[in-house]
């Protein structure tokens, strides 16, 4: 069953619905990584980040848009909710103001989603090695890991939790 996620009309559900997503996927990046599949695993650890920001976003957007202009208003209202990749690092300031420590995150998470479109090349990332690659992943993992209940603390659930131990279990293997 699919659920239409609607940050308007139940901004409760697609919070819960992104914060789980970031679970998800930061798991999936340990998979991926596990089995050598460099690019799929930045891919999926920049999905990971992208679903926790949006969630973020959400959680906090009336404080987010409320001295903003009219233009950025209506932006983040359009599209800027969903954290849209050419948003990120403007959006990330706008958390930081809220005492969310994401900035270094985001550019992580942008290099890894660099990476997965264009591997080792060297005019186009800035990557030099598998191990560089790999410790941004982790890194964005253990971010979700430290960050997960405590951004979304009043959004927690069983279901969350289970989802939590999960990607905490399959950081250790």
């Amino acid at each position: 069953m699919y659920e239409v996620l609607d940050y308007k009309g139940n901004p409760k559900s697609y919070i819960h619905m992104k914060v789980m997503e970031s679970l998800v996927e930061s798991r999936l990046a340990l998979e991926m990584l596990k089995r050598g599949l460099l690019t799929n695993a930045s891919s999926k650890a920049f999905i990971s980040i992208k679903a926790f920001i949006s969630a973020l976003i959400v959680k906090d957007f009336d404080k987010i848009i409320q001295n903003k202009p009219e233009k950025e208003k209506e932006w983040y209202e359009r599209i800027g909710y969903s954290a849209p990749t050419t948003g990120l690092i403007g959006i990330s300031y706008d958390l930081e103001k809220l005492g969310y420590n994401v900035s270094l995150v985001v550019r992580i998470a942008l290099s890894l989603h660099s990476f997965s479109y264009n591997g080792f090349d060297p005019n186009l990332v800035n990557y030099k090695d598998k191990e560089e690659v790999e410790k941004d992943i982790k890194n964005v993992v253990q971010f979700v890991i430290d960050n997960a209940k405590k951004y979304f603390n009043d959004f927690w659930n069983e279901e969350l939790e289970k989802e939590l131990e999960n990607l905490v279990n399959a950081s250790k293997e």
